[in-house]
């Protein structure tokens, strides 16, 4: 309950925010069933501590290869190595299981402790865009990673 209690990881990584318990359960069972999400748990006591997605792009051809990849993990268990493991889980799962040609990453232009661990990862920056939302004035700068087989 802890990740989508927490206001930093929507900020950070646009997981949905809510202080209300119901709803956060219904939350996290919709990551439970959603293609491509895995929890990251702890080993020894099965503690959810942070989710990762392996989402498609689109449908056309040319991106049926490749995903984006996204991950977020409680405060708490920050810069233990887990989302480094759990990265890495996923990357060798995509690249020789699904036999994906690329995966992509974005993270907020602020998001600093991510971007040097895609970058850790041999992932590399491609270019920064600005997600805007139309008509609201609100702005979301957001930097793109690649990473190749």
């Amino acid at each position: 309950m802890e990740l989508v209690q927490d206001e930093t990881n929507h900020e950070l990584a646009g997981l949905e925010y809510t202080a209300d318990v119901k709803f956060g359960r219904d939350l996290l069972d919709m990551y439970r069933r959603r293609d491509g999400a895995c929890a990251v748990s702890l080993k020894d006591n099965n503690k959810l501590i942070g989710i990762i997605e392996l989402n498609k792009r689109g449908e056309s051809a040319e991106l049926l290869p490749t995903r984006e990849i996204g991950f977020v993990i409680d405060r708490k268990f920050r810069n233990h190595g887990y989302a480094k493991e759990a990265v890495k889980i996923l990357i060798d799962q995509g690249f020789s299981e699904e036999s994906l040609t690329e995966i992509w990453a974005s993270t907020e232009v602020g998001n600093l402790a991510p971007q040097k661990l895609l970058e850790k990862l041999e992932f590399k920056y491609i270019y920064e865009a600005d997600q805007a939302l139309p008509y609201t004035g609100q702005h979301n700068v957001v930097k793109y990673y690649l990473l190749k087989k």
